[in-house]
Order: C-alpha cells, then sequence, then structure tokens
C-alpha cells in the first residue's frame, strides 16, 4: 500500500517533502501549535482511518462502492491538507482499490472546544441522514481520537470522516470589478474562479433556501442553525450549465425562538419566523469570504421565496407538512400589509444582535429596504394550480405577544 502526502493546489497537487513535515502544525492561519508539526498531522490522519487494521475504512468501501474489499485490496492513498476552517482542520483522502476509488473528507478538531463540536456535527449528521431521505448533507462514516506522541509532548486529535463532494466549491458575495457591480464568485481550485451569471445566482439561493426549508420541523420547530455563507457552509457545483447546491455541516438542530409560556404557538406562526429569519440570512455573506459584510442584490428576494415553497410543496406532497395546504400559508403572507411585515422582524432583531454585531449593522442598514422588497415579491408570488378561493385572513393567527430568541 502506498501512501502519499500531498497540498492541494490550483494548480494540481504539490507533494509534501521531507523538509515540509517538519514544518509547525498550524492550529490556525497565524498560530502554530507549541510542538506539533505538519508530519504529525499526516500521520494522525493515517493512523485514524487506518485504525483497526483498516476493518473500518474497508466498511465503508464496500458500502460505498458496492464491492468486496479487503485491506489488501488497497493500492493507495492519497491525503491532501485542504483547508483550515474557524473550528476544524480539513483534509481529503482518496483510496484507490484496482480501478476503483472513493474519496472522503477528515475534520480534526485540538482544541477542546472544537473536539465537542465535532462530535456533536458527526452524531446531528447520523441523525438528519437517518430522518430525512435527502443527500444535500454529508454521510458520516466514522469518528474517533487519535493519540500524538513527539518528542516536546503528546496531544490528542479528534477526528471523524465523512463524505466528500467533490467538485463542489465554496462561493461568496464579491465586486466585479470590470462591471462595477455585485457577483457571485466561486472559488474552484482546480479551473480557477469564476463568477456565476445571475441566472446560476438565483439558482444558488433558490436551491440553498430550499434545502433549508426541507429539513424545518413543522411540529417541533427545530431547524439547521447557525448556518453563515461567510463560512462557507453552501457549496456549489456547475455540470453542463446545471447548479447543484450542497450543505456542508449542520450545527445545531434546534428551534431558534422561545416563546412566552402563556402562549399557545401554532405552527403556522413558528414557520413563518423561520421564514423571516431565513430571508434575512440568506442575503448575508462577508465581501470575498473575508472582508467586510456584504448583503445579496434584490434578486435573491424572489430566488429565496421560490427556494421555501418548493420546499414546503415537497414536504406537502411527502406528507409532512401537515398545516393545511401550502397556498394558505402564501396567502397569510399576502394579507400582511407592509407595515406589519416590518413588525412581524422586531423579535429577530435581539438575536442578530446577540450573535454578530458586525452582521447586525448590515441588517440594520437594509431591513427597510428589504422589508419593501419582501413584500413587493409576496404581493406578486405565485403557486402553480391554485387559486383564491378560501383565503384566510392573518387575523386568524394570534401572533406571540411575547417571544424570545436563544
Amino acid at each position: 500500500m502506498i501512501i502519499k502526502y500531498l497540498f492541494s493546489a490550483p494548480k494540481g497537487d504539490i507533494p509534501v517533502c521531507s523538509d515540509d513535515l517538519q514544518r509547525p502544525f498550524l492550529i490556525s492561519p497565524g498560530e502554530s501549535h507549541p510542538f506539533l508539526t505538519l508530519g504529525n498531522y499526516f500521520e494522525a490522519i493515517k493512523d485514524f482511518i487506518l485504525r483497526d487494521h483498516g476493518r473500518s475504512l474497508v466498511t465503508v468501501l464496500r458500502e460505498q462502492l458496492k464491492t468486496d474489499i479487503s485491506p489488501d485490496h488497497i493500492n493507495e492513498i492519497l491525503i491532501r491538507t485542504e483547508k483550515h476552517g474557524a473550528l476544524y482542520h480539513l483534509a481529503s483522502v482518496e483510496v484507490f482499490s484496482g480501478r476503483q476509488s472513493l474519496k472522503m473528507c477528515v475534520s480534526t478538531a485540538v482544541s477542546e472546544n472544537s473536539k465537542v463540536w465535532l462530535r456533536h456535527e458527526f452524531d446531528l449528521l447520523k441523525f438528519l441522514n437517518s430522518t430525512f431521505a435527502y443527500s444535500y448533507l454529508p454521510v458520516p462514516y466514522f469518528e474517533g481520537d487519535v493519540k500524538v506522541y513527539s518528542d516536546h509532548g503528546n496531544e490528542s486529535m479528534s477526528m471523524s470522516l465523512t463524505e466528500w463532494f467533490e467538485d463542489y466549491h465554496e462561493w461568496h458575495l464579491s465586486t466585479d470589478e470590470k462591471r462595477g457591480k455585485q457577483r457571485i464568485c466561486v472559488w474552484d481550485l482546480r479551473n480557477g474562479n469564476w463568477f456565476t451569471s445571475r441566472e446560476e445566482g438565483f439558482e444558488i439561493f433558490r436551491q440553498s433556501s430550499k434545502i433549508l426549508t426541507l429539513y424545518y420541523d413543522i411540529r417541533g420547530f427545530n431547524q439547521i442553525y447557525p448556518w453563515h455563507h461567510a463560512a462557507g457552509d453552501f457549496i456549489v457545483r456547475s455540470e453542463g450549465g446545471i447548479i447543484d447546491v450542497k450543505l456542508t455541516t449542520a450545527r445545531k438542530y434546534e428551534p431558534i425562538m422561545l416563546f412566552s409560556p402563556e402562549d399557545t404557538v401554532d405552527p403556522v406562526i413558528a414557520l413563518t419566523y423561520f421564514f423571516l429569519n431565513l430571508s434575512i440570512r440568506m442575503r448575508l455573506d462577508k465581501l470575498d469570504g473575508v472582508g467586510m459584510g456584504a448583503w445579496a442584490d434584490g434578486f435573491s428576494v424572489e430566488a429565496l421565496i421560490q427556494g421555501f415553497f418548493k420546499g414546503l410543496r415537497i414536504m406537502e406532497a411527502d406528507g409532512r407538512y401537515r398545516l393545511g395546504q401550502v397556498r394558505d400559508l402564501l396567502f397569510l403572507f399576502k394579507a400582511f400589509d407592509r407595515e406589519e411585515l416590518a413588525r412581524l422582524f422586531h423579535p429577530l432583531l435581539d438575536l442578530y444582535t446577540k450573535e454578530d454585531p458586525g452582521d447586525f449593522s448590515v441588517i440594520q442598514a437594509n431591513l427597510e429596504s428589504h422589508v419593501q422588497q419582501l413584500y413587493e415579491v409576496i404581493q406578486g408570488f405565485h403557486l402553480r394550480h391554485d387559486s383564491a378561493e378560501n383565503t384566510p385572513s392573518a387575523a386568524l393567527l394570534r401572533f406571540p405577544r411575547h417571544c424570545d430568541v436563544r
């Protein structure tokens, strides 16, 4: 079995030489580990994927490649360091067996806080993948701790092995200097970064909204949250002009709003707040992923509304909606005038203040125009094959007097 250590790079993999292995292991882009080296990191990944004499890895290969494989059938393993995130270090592992191969993702946590999050996210991915018959989240394979020993000290790393979304790329709001306007830039490390067309950008927002809606729990109000475009949580692939979006992880799955005990909350109200929060969050990013706060242009409003209702219609067809008919929710949204719609956002403002003051300032600066755009798009939005009969009144639903946010 041949094992190679590589640096992932835009113009192709760069082999790791012996001098590279002696370099300090970076905890973050600007901070080195007190004593671990890059070589320690690569060796730890190797030990992790080949634990139990490779039996865990072989089980994954058999399940994913649909063929009978033993450890002796593995010819080569390529381990690439890919990215240093806010919590984890990401590497890809590509395993070759004859003419077949499987590429997977190894997430590594070093600090105690990141270890807790890694285990939690792994368990949550298992739960969501077993609960929902969708393929938008990575499949979790196995996780565990690896002891690393060096001349200067010992360290424990937590690692998880999950599905790798090949040819999917991070994207961010950017500025096209030639055109002098905002565009979406896809970080394609293989073929070079590229700007999406307006239609492609629309589809990214539409699919992202649909994905989050599909995982929403109508009865328990649970939802995948927090997520942020600045963290690269949604990734995109363009193949033959067709856009496809995936979600890289799920950090929590719980309600974001806590209603007062004296309020018996109608699930339609909770769903309304899910939509309002979605409408705000979907427009937030950081310029080029690392710069100042950015706010997506108005086209994203119609895209996110389309995605939201597409998700609900799928849930309705699958028997998961259980709140009457989806068209009734649209009728409710249309019943709000602009001032009523604006007031509905007030309970969410505390959430935005607590989570990120930088994001909150961007939201404050754009909230008035957002409400206007949201109102206008809702008024002109239609679902296919729906009539306007039996339109429910907004007055039939009592919105809670008191609510709090996590």
